[in-house]
């Protein structure tokens, strides 16, 4: 039986990997893009076709993606909260996607995945969004949300050009390979560097099953429709307390002053409580809710058989 054959972007991140993973298993043959300067670390463990190219640079797209690609999943993205890095953060998110739409249009692509998020639909504090709830991007001065937002615009714009594009909106992805969020965070905890959260929580769901669905938004998903990942309710010092109890640390409390290894952008967020539901997902995709304990408990046990934690 012929392979399904996918094209990775933001392969070597933390999505990604889990994505060519999850592929891998399934018995996908994929390639898997990646910039040069790329830690290949944990991509490597997996049986990929590896290319270099950058999603800024159309003519290493047009090198990189093979023709007739069953399916693109769009991964890549850049996620920094440090304003710093916005004109980057632009380029990457925004002018990415639009490369990417056309490399994907002009190799024939039969689907492209887009992996946006829940940001798209702002800050809405306590409220309960899903797929049709209004979006308040306009009024949120943080610029991964507004570029996560406009990326997702510019995937969505394929659809009138003929390309068969379905999107997946995660909340916060917690999960093994993390190396930029929540491994971070845990580290902070588990090392007491982390006094502070902010008083808000979030909605979170378990990057394996994220990456399932992504394959199952390719299977599955409906051409042109969005899809809400989440499953999970937790207040940010909820989330502190389950995490110190699983690597034996301090848990930091919620207060309204930032704490000073946290950017304002993200103190900002984590202000805030951001409520998804993702029964659309559940019903069309298959997509599984998991218990907040239990995804981080998969976080910490892989980062300690990395070496990134002690042992409890």
């Amino acid at each position: 039986m012929t392979k399904k054959t996918a094209f990775v972007t933001g392969a070597s991140g933390f999505i990604g990997v889990n994505l060519v993973k999850q592929l891998d298993l399934a018995g996908w043959q994929v390639t898997a893009l990646h910039r040069a300067s790329s830690d290949l670390s944990y991509l490597s463990r997996f049986p990929a076709r590896r290319v270099i190219g950058d999603i800024t640079d159309a003519a290493s797209l047009d090198a990189a993606m093979p023709e007739g690609v069953d399916a693109v999943f769009h991964v890549a993205g850049n996620v920094s909260f440090d304003a710093a890095g916005d004109a980057a953060q632009t380029r990457d998110n925004i002018d990415g996607t639009r490369n990417m739409v056309a490399a994907a249009l002009k190799k024939k692509a039969r689907r492209f995945v887009h992996t946006s998020s829940g940001v798209s639909w702002g800050l809405q504090d306590n409220i309960e969004i899903n797929e049709e709830s209004p979006s308040n991007i306009d009024d949120i001065p943080i610029n991964y949300f507004q570029t996560k937002k406009l990326a997702e615009d510019e995937a969505l714009n394929g659809l009138e050009l003929g390309l068969d594009v379905v999107v997946v909106n995660p909340a916060n992805v917690v999960g093994p390979f993390d190396r930029v969020i929540w491994g971070p965070f845990v580290e902070a905890v588990a090392e007491g560097k982390l006094d502070k959260v902010g008083t808000g929580g979030g909605s979170f769901c378990h990057v394996e099953e994220v990456a399932r669905a992504h394959i199952a938004a390719f299977e599955k998903g409906r051409r042109g429709e969005r899809y809400l990942l989440a499953g999970a309710l937790a207040k940010f010092a909820e989330v502190g307390e389950t995490v110190a109890e699983l690597v034996g640390g301090k848990a930091p409390n919620a207060s309204t002053e930032r704490d000073p290894g946290m950017t304002p952008e993200l103190f900002n967020l984590m202000s805030l409580t951001q409520v998804v539901d993702c029964s659309k997902a559940v019903r069309e995709l298959g997509f599984k809710p998991v218990d907040i304990k239990t995804m981080y408990g998969d976080l910490c046990a892989w980062m300690r058989e990395e070496g990134l934690l002690k042992p409890k």
